[in-house]
């Protein structure tokens, strides 16, 4: 009996399993490996080999979720900024006053740099491999927080909608420089300057609450 040339068993025409989904945990195990092989060997010292080691993971799987070096150090770099930004969603969460959350946002930054584990070792041992991830090569992070602050804003009160994308970008560099530079004055001062200086050019209204 002849037998149908595009005819197909159920086997062949089953499609094979699928991969294996990749674990939902695995890019944060991999930064935090990431984090202490900076905290042990520094930022310029760490390889993908190392970050492989520390995470019990293979270099390949490292690749495949960081094509590069430099993509993982930004990725690490912007979980970090994650931080600074929740506080500032915090203070946004918890005042009623534009003037009074940017103050108190602008303040958790300021502190939080100086308490961070690694920012100011890495700044005094490994400036060179550092800042540009937060000078040169820092848009990423800047669009990322620019938008939290304008959206966070926005919500807040009525503000000169014209203003307020640039007032934002200033700002966010504003922090980022007394982060790598720390101020001469009391942080609670910078922090009030410049939460008086925005609150004032975005609504026009100079009776700081401050």
């Amino acid at each position: 009996m002849a037998v149908s040339t595009t005819s197909t068993s159920i086997a062949e025409r089953a499609p094979g399993p699928p991969p294996p989904a990749a674990r939902p945990d695995t890019t944060a195990r991999i930064l935090d490996a990431a984090f202490a092989c900076v905290a042990d060997l520094g930022l310029a010292r760490i390889t993908m080999d190392d970050v492989a080691r520390r995470a019990g993971l293979s270099r390949q799987t490292i690749y495949r979720y960081f094509a590069s070096r430099d993509l993982l150090i930004m990725a690490l770099v912007l979980r970090e900024e994650e931080k600074f930004l929740d506080g500032i969603r915090a203070a946004f969460a918890e005042d009623d006053d534009l003037e009074s959350a940017m103050y108190d946002g602008i303040l958790f930054c300021l502190r939080f740099a100086r308490e961070h584990p690694l920012l100011d070792r890495l700044l005094a041992t490994d400036p060179e491999t550092l800042l540009p991830y937060l000078t040169t090569r820092a848009t990423p992070m800047i669009v990322r927080a620019r938008g939290v602050v304008t959206s966070l804003v926005a919500s807040k009160a009525w503000v000169r909608a014209g203003l307020l994308e640039t007032a934002a970008d200033a700002v966010v560099r504003a922090v980022i420089s007394y982060a790598l530079t720390p101020p001469e004055r009391p942080p609670e001062e910078v922090a009030a300057d410049l939460s008086r200086i925005m609150t004032a050019a975005l609504t026009g209204k100079e009776d700081s609450r401050i």
